[in-house]
Order: C-alpha cells, then structure tokens, then sequence
C-alpha cells in the first residue's frame, strides 16, 4: 500500500447501541455475518472464517440485482473485543487492487451498551480508491454496513 497509514483513504464512525462483546460476537459467527457484511440489500455467505492473526475470511456478497462479488480477505491484526485488521485480496474481475481495513472498536459507556466503531480503508493507489469511493460508494456502503453491524449485535 502506498498511502500514509496515519491518514486513511476512508474513514466512517459511528456509535453503536451495543456492547463491545456484542459487536464481536457479530464478527465471530458466520450465520451473523450474512446479514450485516454489505451494504443495504446485500446478503453474504461465508465459505471461510478463521477469525486470528494470519486467519482468511472468504465471502461471496450478493447484490439486490443478484451480481456476485467474491472477496477474500487475511487477517492480520485480531484483538478480541477491539480491532481487527485485515487485508482485502482485490479483485481482478472489479479491476481493484489489495486494500488494507481496520475496525476498531471501542467502548463508549459501560453502562449503557455503547460502543464506538471506526472503519478505515487505505487504498493502493489514487486510481483505485476512486474506484472504491466513487465507482463503487464505498462511504455509503460503509456507512450502511455499520448500521447493519448494530442491528444484528443488538439481536445477538
């Protein structure tokens, strides 16, 4: 990757009605993942997740219109409850090249179930992150995706 990691290509936050733990466990069961990996109308199946440092997470997302998108991602930075870094393979098929994600998430009020989630992306070159943002509304797509992570932690 070739941008300054301190400085993302994209970057959505946004806090959410549930605990740190709920969060994770979304992440952690592939049944979860179905409903919350994408945007708005996409549902997911997972054929890998090995959620750990070195893991692979391989995911077809479906589209509203029925397009398949393959992704296979490796993870390279888990903490339980708090982050996980991965990098996406890209797509030859999409024309998008490797591209680092981190989410990080961090408890708000232990009191009241809020948790802050912050989703960054670094793209590998000025070409492909208008790809990602503008061809494909990776913000938007982001933003949604949060949303979705909230819904289905909540419900556990």
């Amino acid at each position: 990757m070739t941008n300054d990691p301190i400085a993302p290509d994209l970057e959505v936050t946004r806090v959410l009605a549930a605990s740190p733990q709920q969060i994770w466990s979304a992440w952690a069961d592939s049944d979860a993942i179905t409903y919350w990996w994408g945007p708005d109308g996409f549902t997911s199946t997972v054929r890998e997740l090995d959620l750990r440092d070195g893991g692979r997470f391989d995911v077809v997302m479906h589209g509203p219109d029925g397009s398949r998108y393959e992704n296979v991602y490796l993870f390279e930075d888990v903490e339980v409850d708090k982050r996980v870094a991965y990098l996406h393979q890209g797509s030859k098929e999409h024309g998008l090249a490797p591209s680092r994600s981190t989410m990080i998430i961090e408890e708000e009020d232990a009191d009241a179930p809020r948790t802050r989630v912050t989703l960054r992306s670094f793209y590998a070159s000025e070409a492909d992150r208008k790809r990602h943002l503008e061809d494909f509304q990776a913000a938007a797509g982001a933003s949604q995706l949060l949303e979705r992570l909230e819904r289905v932690a909540i419900q556990g």
